[in-house]
């Protein structure tokens, strides 16, 4: 059994707590009613009956969550690559390769990296989180390569989620993007939400009563001519293709982007004095460092990964090409 305390405080009051401690703990809301219903959850020390219960200020909830016995549902698969960067009892750091499905879905079941943690790692796994995501604290979109964290207990899976919550931990990418930001540096802040025509595109809206809200800063480091720039992306919040939606909202979308792209006649002039634009298969976008707090050690550390061979054939190739 694993207990976990949460402390209702001033801004939280009033939640359903089905909801609310599903957001918290990063799990699933049916997991939630289960525990409800299996007496699991205390507020003080009586128990909680009802899934429409709300939140008060000041209220304490004790939350025991049985340690699941660890059957995998998810077929190990030892071909899938894991680099990893870091690991010791707790976590582990790895540089995710680009083209990889973090975790399995509709149309990919088999060849995810869970299927590929689970070969190496199995039972050692934080298995508290949703079934089909093992040790999975936040992810990475399929095309976007660098650094993840990934939880080996549930005390690591419950520290890191808190961090995540509370936008402490520290996530900062390099992208290639068409054109030149203007400004060169800003903090772009609004509310993403799924496109009405489109469930698995997402799209900047301008109702705070619709999505969520995003927060993305950049910062230009390299401009080759006004074809494209080099610039560093450090995102406070973790919304469904943030960075490329962003990017492509103030006219700069990421090279290679097939979904967000909005500069294909840039990418036509110049493709043909290139051989690396377009045959890009991703978007250039890198998760290169990662920082938070230790779950045990309660010690600030902080990873880098190097730029990858494609995007830093690109950043080459785009130096030759505008004499920069």
């Amino acid at each position: 059994m694993f207990e976990k305390k949460i402390f209702i405080q001033n801004g939280e009051e009033n939640k359903r707590l089905d909801k609310f401690i599903a957001f918290k703990l990063n799990i699933s809301r049916n997991k939630v009613q289960q525990l409800i219903q299996n007496n699991k959850i205390y507020l003080f020390n009586k128990i909680v009956k009802d899934n429409n219960h709300t939140t008060k200020i000041n209220d304490l909830y004790h939350i025991n969550i049985p340690i699941q016995e660890h059957h995998f549902s998810i077929v190990p698969n030892i071909n899938i690559p894991i680099t990893v960067l870091h690991e010791d009892q707790d976590i582990i750091i790895i540089n995710k390769a680009p083209g990889l499905t973090v975790h399995p879905g509709a149309g990919t079941k088999n060849d995810t990296l869970v299927n590929g943690l689970v070969a190496h790692y199995g039972s050692s796994l934080s298995y508290i989180g949703k079934a089909s995501r093992p040790g999975i604290v936040h992810r990475l979109d399929k095309d976007t390569s660098g650094l993840m964290v990934i939880a080996k207990n549930e005390h690591s899976y419950y520290f890191l989620s808190d961090l995540l919550l509370k936008k402490q931990i520290k996530k900062e990418y390099i992208a290639v993007v068409w054109g030149v930001p203007n400004p060169r540096d800003n903090i772009i802040k609004n509310h993403i939400d799924r496109k009405s025509n489109n469930k698995q595109m997402m799209t900047v809206t301008h109702s705070k009563n619709k999505g969520k809200l995003a927060i993305t800063e950049y910062n230009t480091t390299k401009i080759f001519a006004n074809i494209a720039s080099l610039v560093k992306c450090r995102i406070y919040t973790g919304r469904t293709h943030q960075i490329r939606v962003h990017m492509s909202h103030i006219g700069n979308s990421i090279i290679g982007d097939q979904k967000y792209g909005k500069n294909e006649s840039k990418a036509i002039k110049y493709a043909e004095k290139s051989t690396i634009i377009n045959t890009l298969k991703r978007q250039a976008l890198h998760a290169h460092k990662l920082g938070f707090i230790h779950p045990t050690t309660n010690t600030y550390i902080e990873f880098n990964s190097d730029i990858p061979k494609d995007i830093q054939t690109l950043l080459n190739e785009l130096e030759q090409l505008t004499g920069a």
